[in-house]
């Protein structure tokens, strides 16, 4: 009866259950802190915008000139295979396609080429993402990365990265992209080993994607950082460290060390539905797997760029991972490809064929989907981009935007510290390792607090 009365006084006042965002306090918050993660991208609520309205909002958007930091993204969205835990998979490829799909896009590019917001203040970083922008032909990769040039108001140090991976990624298609400006390139290797490539369907074997990967790093003209994945069915520590130890003896530039997600309606999520292949590592397991990555990455001296970026040399810059959460604009072509317009959300055409007709016949941008952020996205993606860097400064980041989120934030990250997740230095909270391994937590529960507290 007590406990009711409490929940009726906590009620009255107004005040949130902050509770619910506590970690659990236990000799293992690695493992136990928190019951199961949260979303993949944190973030607060956002609004569809429908129907003819959609348009309207844009093309007001597109009048208005570009503040602060700025990526394009490049959807292309072919692959030669579907892997099984991938939920980006649109296309099967071939050849005319490649000339087909460039065309169009090269259009898209023209389309609002003289509207401010695509042609004012500098772009940081292209990524040309997919899908497999590698499965392009060598002429349309050229082609594509010179009309970017054109058309887009590219800063002197733009980062530009192809996507891709090593299977039929020739010398042919290498010189094509740096002819085309392209300076990093991010490909998916995954792992190493043989027999879980062939069980994730990953074309090519072990010793030709290491040939490859030296071949491209030989030509020395760009960062190559390449993507590792741990928590597969029927991968081993030994296994994870060894694709480790294969990639830093490579010398490459840099590694992104990322979880298995298995997404629902991936071909890996009904497998392991069906029983057709085991289930991925579980949380113990994969907890274990980030501590070793992390203790192998410090080993070799390796600069930590955020949660699960690495650097081995300055080259690595990881602008693009970065920049998609923060705070900042994000103009995209192709079909299916997600950007940001003055912190509106939004997404092409994804069906392929009619982006190409829409964009090619119509001369208009393909908006499939809108959403207007919500009233305080600006700091939700703030403290979301902070958190990825492993510490974040409430003093600092209430000053600049007028708020007292240090008082507001320190019963909630007091908490945190207790459970083992964070250690206070100065005015900076910095993220131990469990708190990193948690850390979309983090970001998603300050969010949450914060907008039923302060921004209410």
């Amino acid at each position: 009866m007590h406990h009711n009365h409490g929940e009726a006084n906590k009620m009255e006042q107004g005040k949130p259950d902050i509770t619910k965002y506590f970690a659990k306090e236990s000799d293992k918050p690695i493992t136990e802190a928190f019951e199961k993660g949260v979303a993949v991208h944190p973030g607060g609520k956002s609004r569809p915008i429908v129907g003819e309205k959609m348009e309207e909002v844009f093309n007001s958007l597109l009048d208005k000139p570009r503040e602060g930091k700025t990526s394009v993204y490049i959807h292309v969205p072919f692959c030669e295979s579907h892997c099984l835990y991938c939920g980006f998979y649109r296309e099967k490829y071939n050849q005319e396609e490649s000339r087909l799909y460039t065309d169009a896009l090269i259009r898209e590019l023209q389309i609002h080429a003289e509207k401010p917001f695509q042609s004012s203040g500098p772009v940081h970083c292209v990524y040309l993402g997919g899908g497999t922008p590698t499965s392009l032909e060598a002429d349309d990769l050229k082609r594509l990365l010179l009309a970017l040039k054109q058309y887009l108001p590219l800063a002197n140090d733009c980062e530009i990265t192809v996507e891709g991976r090593i299977w039929n990624f020739d010398k042919e298609k290498m010189e094509a992209c740096f002819e085309g400006g392209a300076n990093r390139f991010s490909l998916g290797v995954q792992t190493f080993d043989s027999k879980i490539r062939q069980s994730m369907k990953r074309i090519s074997d072990k010793d030709l994607v290491i040939k490859n990967l030296i071949m491209l790093r030989d030509f020395d003209q760009a960062a190559v950082v390449i993507d590792l994945i741990y928590g597969f069915p029927n991968q081993t520590m030994a296994s994870w460290e060894e694709d480790i130890k294969i990639m830093q003896s490579l010398k490459i530039d840099g590694a992104d060390l990322y979880q298995l997600k298995v997404f629902p309606g991936t071909p890996l999520h009904s497998a392991i539905l069906r029983d057709k292949i085991e289930r991925a590592l579980s949380l113990e397991e994969r907890a274990e797997m980030y501590e070793r990555g992390l203790k192998l990455m410090y080993k070799e001296q390796y600069i930590r760029l955020s949660v699960e970026h690495w650097g081995r040399t300055r080259r690595e810059r990881n602008i693009y991972n970065h920049m998609m959460k923060s705070p900042s604009d994000c103009l995209a072509f192709g079909p299916a490809a997600g950007g940001a317009i003055h912190g509106h959300f939004f997404f092409t055409e994804t069906d392929f064929i009619k982006w190409q007709g829409i964009v090619l016949n119509d001369g208009k941008k393909p908006i499939q989907m809108m959403q207007s952020p919500s009233k305080n996205w600006k700091l939700e993606k703030t403290i979301t981009s902070e958190t990825e860097l492993s510490r974040i400064n409430f003093k600092k980041i209430g000053d600049d935007f007028g708020l007292n989120l240090e008082d507001t934030l320190s019963p909630l990250y007091s908490q945190w510290i207790k459970a083992g997740l964070v250690e206070k230095e100065g005015d900076w909270y910095k993220l131990t390792v469990p708190g990193q391994f948690w850390h979309v937590n983090l970001a998603q529960h300050t969010i949450d607090y914060l907008n039923e507290t302060l921004l209410k």
